[in-house]
């Protein structure tokens, strides 16, 4: 009798943790389509109104982008070469850089007309998506709880994404990163490598740009997770090593068939490498990013070349750090290991030469921190582990 009472009882919280998974799984996603939403009534965007949203680069590519798109898998163009590129040019670059998300895909829904209004929804669904890989990563970790919602509204409505995110094609890689995270963390823990494969095929596929950056900060995060856990032997660590590195691998292997043409037809434009464009010039004064951590710190000189990285992600984060930083019962190895990964964003910011080699040394036509999300990432789980 007592056995199937603690059957009834064990099967009674499975379900509450499922229930609670899922809702939890439909606020993330639902949170910020009506904080969006609300915004574009308050502004009379369209179809609450009569203006658009189409800031900086939306207006002159993305949605005529779109509308190539549309047409494309309509079978009114091509993909290897259009009259309506200028005077007439290649595509494939052009594609693999602007059109590989499947949230596209939403635009065939659409006429052309209306090409606007599925830019707009597909901004705001990539930003609720966000939310929900966000919170999976953090369901993953313990106990499911409702206080990682706060966190997943923290990371789908940073600056980065409201400031940069119009520019949609880098929002893929915003998505995809707590489950590249997630990846990195099934190899350290339990040798497990499909999901940060699969992961990091897709972020490369969908923006080989950002998934340079993912990269770059993959490895990263992996050293920092494995040097911050108990390091048994030096068999089981190169193990470890062995698998990510095979991984990586193959995940840029696989994707090189969409890849290798685009650098090659970018070799003579914008992808050009060249070792004069790095230097030691500061980006900014650095006490002026303290005042990226608080609210009311963004102005329209965010997007240009002299801007500060859009960090911020809520004020409770900032207090979270803090207290992650002096919580006594978190080894100092790991706060040590933490502050250097922050530290590595900082330097990245302030030194213009370091900037670079995140643009795989390629200036930037405003917008200069595209991958400052990564750093929003890790300190929302730094502010997370306080919790």
């Amino acid at each position: 009798m007592k056995k199937n009472n603690i059957k009834k009882f064990m099967s009674k919280d499975i379900d509450n943790e499922k229930i609670k998974r899922v809702v939890l799984y439909i606020l993330s996603f639902f949170i910020p389509i009506v904080v969006i939403i609300g915004v574009f009534i308050e502004r009379k965007v369209y179809p609450f109104g009569v203006n658009t949203y189409l800031p900086v680069d939306a207006y002159g590519q993305y949605v005529p982008f779109l509308q190539y798109f549309r047409e494309l898998f309509l079978g009114n163009s091509s993909m290897i070469y259009s009259l309506s590129k200028s005077l007439g040019g290649e595509m494939y670059g052009l594609f693999a850089y602007y059109l590989m998300s499947p949230y596209n895909f939403i635009t065939l829904l659409f006429s052309k007309e209306n090409v606007t209004l599925a830019y707009e929804i597909i901004l705001v669904l990539k930003t609720a998506s966000c939310g929900v890989t966000f919170i999976y990563y953090l369901n993953r970790k313990r106990k499911v709880k409702f206080s990682n919602l706060a966190f997943s509204v923290m990371y789908s409505l940073s600056t980065y994404v409201i400031t940069y995110g119009f520019n949609i094609m880098w929002l893929d890689g915003v998505i995809l990163l707590p489950l590249v995270i997630a990846g990195i963390e099934d190899i350290v823990k339990n040798n497990k490598f499909m999901l940060y494969t699969i992961s990091l095929i897709l972020t490369l596929i969908t923006n080989y740009y950002i998934g340079f950056m993912v990269c770059v900060f993959s490895a990263i995060y992996f050293i920092y997770f494995l040097l911050r856990g108990k390091l048994k032997s030096v068999k089981n660590v190169s193990k470890k090593v062995g698998i990510f590195a095979f991984c990586s691998i193959c995940a840029v292997l696989i994707t090189g068939a969409l890849l290798i043409p685009v650098f090659v037809g970018l070799q003579n434009g914008r992808a050009e490498f060249s070792l004069d464009k790095f230097n030691l010039n500061k980006n900014f004064e650095i006490t002026n990013l303290i005042s990226k951590f608080f609210t009311n710190s963004f102005n329209i000189e965010e997007i240009k070349n002299e801007a500060m990285p859009p960090i911020f992600c809520g004020v409770l984060a900032n207090f979270l750090v803090i207290l992650y930083f002096l919580n006594r019962e978190i080894k100092l190895k790991e706060k040590l290991l933490s502050l250097g990964v922050l530290a590595i964003f900082g330097v990245s910011f302030y030194l213009n030469g370091v900037n670079l080699l995140w643009t795989m040394g390629n200036i930037s036509a405003w917008y200069i921190y595209r991958y400052s999300f990564m750093f929003i990432f890790m300190y929302i789980i730094l502010a997370k582990r306080r919790i």
